[in-house]
């Protein structure tokens, strides 16, 4: 102990030259400031504690619950403990004449002298007494003072360090505050022997501090949205599934292929005046599906936490899915690879994959006359023949990747081609309708993009056995391995200026050449652009696309697009247009450099709906980006106003040209780079 008191002794010598020779004396004033000193400990966990959660989330785990019950015993209650304890025995061994470890005696001599002839020697001052006996005295007025001083005085410091912990723990469980605020309010009981001169000033200084440590706390953001559900899901990994329940399995479900595996229902909207109102209620009251295992990425839905969920359709806007999704780990995992036979030999009569835009599809594959009337899907030979009357499939489902409006989508083994693939059911719930189908999926087949998935054909799912459970038509994608953008901001950090021009530019060469095919995406977002192991950005989802002119907002009961990247003219009810698409995809850009959306997160739909439709103003961009003014331009509100797609994939193009980058260069993340 006698190292601390030197220590302590000479912190305050060095703080006297700080402190004004007034009354009560200089080393009272000195005592005061150590007070501050003490007081900033508090803080500084508090502090600590919410740089962690930026990374750690609010799943802390018992290593993560240790380490934060740690730093708020450590710097709320035993370093004040030891300061208070320390300060006393220097006053009062300076009071009983007997050296100061520490100090010299020349030094020990100034603290027995008179400053204020109101409380005699400074020695006296701080060193005599008790803080107990200083409260139970029979002098009334010093009574109260100890009272105010050595009670009311601790009590609100000790509130005020409930405050912080509670801010440094915003969006989070509470719980871990009492390992601040407990501590702290031990103090007023366990340093009932320091004098109580010395106990006054130090709690003083303590109440000062803490009331400027509420701002310094406030000032460190809380983490993301998107970093919290990553942490929860990362917990949940780490758990296991519980007993008797499939991983990631929300809740149970039909096997695959069951009869009774039906599309969940939509609730009937809430009827109120507003559009916003009624659009919100209609995207928020759907049934959410049950997570599945995700391993990969299809062209398809993406989960709203970002991560590749691989489902199609307009439910990409859906609420967030219930506990229970497994996350992925490592930089870029792969499926397991299944097992599949060696593909059967090829069914003489089509050849390539996909056939050419001025056509329509058969319903196994190959080119029809340009589209007519509806008429009946035409049934072809099977690809591996007949076996016992039984024709043999041609795909096989090997698991559910999610689903959405349209239907689920699944990854399966193609026969056919001799390699996986997502297949997604495109609920076609009349002739013009599927014939609709029929004319968007030609023209994405026939689209050649390195940064969209491709198509590779359209199928009758009653006409093939293996597609059991499925409805309708069944468009067969791409499967593409990887991360969603979100999912790779949540768990990395935010990418940086070359990345992020990699990923316009890529993106936008998509949508570019998908518009001027008439097709529009409508769904942009983080979660739609998927990141593959070699850093290459993919453009997915083209489930929810519709030609210009079609519905705008709605569709059988459900919101297209997902608020916090929706375009103001669509979230209004105007017509989609290409400069929505371009709006939404500058939106995820926004986001993959700061990892905020531009308007900042919504609490909910309605909330979402109704800042997309005023316009809201773009309160999280990115502020260190050379993309900046180029972002402004392309978020206007007005759509008339924004730049071209074509004149923003030349401006970054031109950009990443004079940095000597490749324009075809990885995506990566600034945490890769540390």
């Amino acid at each position: 102990m006698d190292t601390l008191v030197a220590l302590v002794a000479g912190l305050l010598d060095g703080l006297r030259g700080l402190a004004a020779d007034a009354c009560p004396g200089e080393w009272a004033w000195s005592v005061s400031i150590l007070g501050v000193l003490v007081g900033l400990l508090p803080t500084a966990g508090a502090v600590a504690v919410a740089l962690i959660r930026r990374r750690l989330g609010s799943s802390y785990g018992a290593s993560g619950s240790v380490l934060v019950g740690g730093i708020g015993i450590l710097t709320a209650g035993l370093l004040p403990l030891v300061a208070f304890i320390a300060t006393g025995r220097v006053f009062a061994a300076a009071t009983e004449g007997q050296p100061v470890p520490g100090m010299a005696a020349a030094t020990t001599r100034t603290i027995r002298t008179t400053t204020c002839s109101v409380v005699g020697t400074q020695s006296s001052y701080l060193g005599q007494g008790t803080v107990a006996g200083a409260v139970g005295s029979g002098d009334v007025v010093q009574s109260v003072i100890a009272v105010a001083l050595l009670g009311v005085v601790p009590l609100m410091a000790v509130l005020l360090v409930a405050v912080q912990a509670r801010t440094a723990l915003r969006r989070g469980p509470k719980w871990p505050s009492k390992f601040f605020w407990i501590p702290l309010f031990s103090l007023i009981v366990l340093t009932a022997g320091v004098p109580s001169g010395t106990a006054e000033h130090l709690w003083i200084g303590v109440l000062v501090a803490t009331l400027l440590g509420v701002v310094v706390v406030a000032m460190v953001p809380p983490p993301s949205r998107a970093a919290l559900a990553a942490a929860e899901r990362r917990s949940v990994d780490a758990a296991g599934p519980p007993s008797g329940r499939a991983v990631g399995a929300g809740r149970p479900g039909p096997p695959p292929g069951h009869p009774s595996a039906a599309h969940p229902a939509a609730s009937a909207p809430a009827a109120t005046p507003s559009l916003a109102d009624r659009l919100a209620g209609r995207f928020a009251a759907r049934t959410p599906e049950s997570p599945v295992e995700i391993g990969g990425a299809a062209a398809g839905r993406v989960a709203p936490s970002g991560r590749a969920a691989a489902a199609g359709g307009p439910g990409s806007g859906a609420a967030p899915r219930p506990n229970g999704t497994r996350a992925l780990s490592g930089p870029y995992p792969a499926a397991p690879p299944p097992a599949m036979p060696p593909p059967p030999p090829p069914t003489p009569g089509r050849s390539g994959p996909f056939p050419p835009p001025s056509g329509g599809f058969r319903t196994g594959g190959g080119p029809l006359p340009p589209p007519g009337p509806p008429r009946r899907p035409t049934m072809v030979a099977p690809v591996g023949g007949v076996t016992g009357g039984q024709r043999a499939p041609r795909f096989r489902l090997l698991r559910r990747l999610g689903s959405g409006g349209f239907g689920r989508v699944w990854l399966a083994h193609d026969a056919k081609l001799g390699h996986t693939v997502a297949v997604k059911s495109a609920h076609a719930p009349d002739a013009e309708t599927e014939e609709r189908i029929r004319r968007e999926a030609a023209a994405l087949g026939a689209m050649q993009h390195p940064c969209c998935v491709r198509i590779h054909d359209l199928v009758q799912a009653s006409s093939d056995p293996g597609l059991v459970g499925m409805e309708g038509l069944v468009i067969v994608m791409e499967y593409v391995d990887g991360l969603s953008l979100g999912q790779l901001v949540a768990d990395r950090g935010p990418v940086d200026d070359v990345s992020a021009a990699r990923i316009w530019t890529g993106i936008a060469g998509a949508l570019d050449t998908a518009h001027r095919r008439g097709v529009l995406h409508r769904d942009i977002k983080p979660g739609n652009i998927v990141v593959d192991p070699h850093g290459k950005p993919h453009l997915i989802d083209f489930g929810i696309a519709r030609k210009q002119g079609d519905s705008t907002l709605t569709m059988a009961g459900y919101v297209l697009g997902t608020p916090d990247y929706l375009a103001p003219e669509v979230a209004a009810g105007k017509p989609a247009s290409p400069a929505s698409d371009g709006w939404q995809l500058a939106a995820a850009v926004s986001f993959a450099l700061c990892g905020q959306p531009p308007r900042g997160e919504s609490q909910d739909a309605v909330a979402g709906l109704r800042a997309a439709a005023a316009g809201g103003k773009l309160t999280h961009l990115p502020s260190r980006t050379a993309h900046l003014s180029l972002l402004k331009s392309a978020l206007r509100t007005d759509p008339g106003r924004r730049p071209e797609l074509a004149t923003v994939q030349g401006k970054l193009d031109d950009w990443l040209h004079k940095r000597g980058a490749r324009i075809d260069g990885p995506v990566t993340s600034m945490f890769d780079r540390i």
